[in-house]
């Protein structure tokens, strides 16, 4: 699935230029869902969340999780025009509410980061075995 059209749009503009900045040399964007005040970003190796104005917040503008078994995303309830993300990764834990229009590509960019996490444990343990 690529990024959706309003997602593309958001990314064209200050939030884009933040992501392309913190994108590694072989790291793709495949997914983009807009959120409330954020825009939710899945590359190839990371999940971001990119607040509106992270250009002014260097430090908390831009938050990073790498695909990793500890990655934990859970869907909340869906009401008033929103859905709830919770990422939890330790003892780190954000929450995000998508709009509803937004929800269905939302539910697959969380399958497709499951899998990819899937993936990696299994080729990591396939190295080790």
């Amino acid at each position: 699935m690529e990024p959706s059209a309003r997602a593309l749009d958001l990314l064209s503009g200050p939030a884009g230029v933040v992501l392309r900045a913190t994108l590694a040399p072989t790291e793709r964007l495949t997914h983009a869902i807009p959120a409330v005040g954020c825009t939710v970003a899945l590359t190839t190796s990371r999940l971001l969340i990119i607040r509106e104005g992270s250009t002014f917040r260097p430090k908390t503008g831009v938050r990073e999780w790498p695909l990793l078994p500890s990655l934990e995303i859970v869907t909340g309830l869906v009401r008033h025009g929103s859905g709830s993300l919770v990422i939890r990764q330790g003892r780190d834990t954000t929450s995000v509410f998508v709009p509803i229009q937004e929800w269905d590509a939302t539910l697959q960019l969380i399958g497709v980061l499951r899998g990819r996490i899937r993936r990696a444990e299994a080729d990591r343990s396939a190295e080790k075995g």
